[in-house]
């Protein structure tokens, strides 16, 4: 009987010492840093009033980043869906910069900005003529904007403005 169980231990210490039965795990994903969703944007015009957060994800509406994924000459984006002040309707709001440069600021062409319903029936966006400052700090999710946008139905020049400090995850 102990010779038996010599055996069979014998061979459980072979099995798990054949490198041919080593099962690797892969490694984990490099940690993110979190951010924030919290919003500091005041908006003057045809929509008027201050965002300071998002609203929860649905369905059909979910706010994303990406962040300090982006790689230099990638295409950065943040796009995330508020209420401004009390009044309980949603707006989304859009950054996005074609060719991303890392941290620094954006000016004019350089970005993207578009305020919309989520019907997408009201739309505000910069035209080349509107002045736009953008200002990405170091994490990639985090920063300023100073915005003039033109309305997309009208072309009203500087129907909206938008600025303060936004944030992101991703």
């Amino acid at each position: 009987m102990l010779r038996v169980v010599g055996i069979v231990a014998l061979i459980v210490l072979a099995a798990a010492c054949d490198p041919a039965t080593v099962k690797t795990v892969p490694s984990p994903s490099p940690v993110i840093a979190a951010g924030n969703w919290d919003q500091n944007l005041l908006l003057a015009g045809d929509v008027k009033g201050q965002m300071t957060g998002i609203v929860p994800d649905t369905a059909d509406q979910q706010s994303a980043c990406t962040g300090s994924k982006s790689r230099l000459g990638d295409t950065w984006s943040d796009f995330f869906y508020g209420t401004v002040d009390s009044s309980g309707t949603e707006w989304e709001i859009v950054f996005l910069i074609a060719n991303f440069r890392g941290q620094g600021t954006y000016a004019n062409n350089d970005i993207a900005v578009t305020l919309q319903s989520t019907d997408k029936t009201k739309v505000w966006l910069n035209q080349p003529a509107d002045k736009v400052i953008f200002v990405m700090e170091r994490g990639q999710q985090s920063g300023t904007v100073d915005a003039n946008l033109t309305n997309a139905t009208s072309g009203k020049a500087g129907a909206e403005h938008l600025t303060g400090r936004w944030n992101c995850r991703g």
